[in-house]
């Protein structure tokens, strides 16, 4: 009886120690799920306002120049459609460089305080997108970093996580080399 309860009180220690050492673990993996869905919670709400700057802008393009692009219909029609974050990221920033060719084209267009104060809206909100997009892209490499390690992808399948998709486009790294060789 005193050998069944040794082995009984060590099985039971172990089980301690697995759980803790599992439950230290998937904090980490809560974590970078919480900051990601942070992220993509604020990524969001830049992209609805992000989308309104674009169709206000296109509105006065296709009021001042008469100029019908096939991107821009397809923001028009953003709402309708069943896009993702990812995807109308990517769409309205190629509406977006579109517009600044333009803007930069026509110079009728800088005249229009209005379309001139929606592009500098446009340029703030990209920087915000920017930082945005690169912490979200690094906690999301690094969740899918931990996916694929034991004992995380026994933690991640429990908890039904998946890997993250990483947004496309520029980051701050990249943003900050091209300052450093510009002041090189």
């Amino acid at each position: 009886m005193a050998t069944f309860l040794f082995i009984f009180g060590v099985i039971i220690i172990i089980f301690c120690l697995v759980s803790i050492f599992f439950l230290s673990k998937g904090e980490a993996i809560t974590i970078l799920i919480y900051k990601t869905g942070i992220c993509e919670n604020d990524m969001s709400d830049r992209l609805k306002n992000k989308e309104d700057l674009i169709i206000r802008s296109i509105n006065i393009i296709v009021r001042q120049l008469k100029l019908d692009i096939k991107i821009f219909d397809e923001v028009k029609n953003i709402k309708s459609s069943k896009l993702n974050n990812y995807e109308i990221d990517k769409l309205l920033s190629k509406a977006h460089n579109e517009i600044n060719k333009i803007y930069i084209d026509n110079p009728s267009l800088k005249d229009i305080k209005s379309f001139d104060g929606i592009i500098k809206d446009l340029e703030k909100l990209e920087i915000e997108m920017i930082s945005l997009r690169t912490l979200y892209n690094k906690c999301a490499c690094e969740f899918n970093n931990f996916y694929s390690k034991f004992p995380y992808s026994f933690i991640c399948k429990a908890k039904k996580f998946s890997i993250k998709s990483l947004y496309e486009g520029r980051e701050i790294k990249g943003e900050i080399e091209k300052e450093l060789n510009f002041i090189v």
